[in-house]
């Protein structure tokens, strides 16, 4: 299990090893420094993970916190909500159950950004 998953690091080796994203390391790191305080989004267990759904009202955790991040640009909920599922389908289709926070909201972002 990956520890200390807020710190860039260990965020990159999280996609390297579980998603089997290499190339895009610097694209990672521009989008990890969005995120205001990772630390502080992570500082308790139960905020440890994303608990990703396919019922919208699950997913109100990262639509909001993408509302703070993205607070400069125009907001749109309705291309949030699709980047959400996007990412949480990906999650799902690698099999992986335990889906890390900070790498969520990254790949939110970078989807909301391409």
């Amino acid at each position: 299990m990956y520890t200390q998953m807020y710190e860039l690091d260990r965020v990159i080796d999280f996609f390297h090893d579980e998603l089997n994203i290499t190339e895009y390391d610097e694209r990672i790191e521009k989008m990890y420094d969005l995120i205001s305080n990772p630390h502080l989004r992570v500082n308790a267990n139960d905020k440890q993970w994303v608990a990703f759904s396919t019922q919208d009202s699950e997913n109100k955790t990262v639509e909001d916190a993408m509302e703070e991040i993205l607070y400069d640009d125009d907001f749109n909920r309705r291309q949030v909500k699709k980047a959400i599922k996007e990412v949480g389908n990906t999650f799902i289709e690698s099999n992986i159950r335990m889906k890390p926070r900070i790498p969520f909201y990254i790949m939110v972002l970078d989807k909301l950004n391409s």
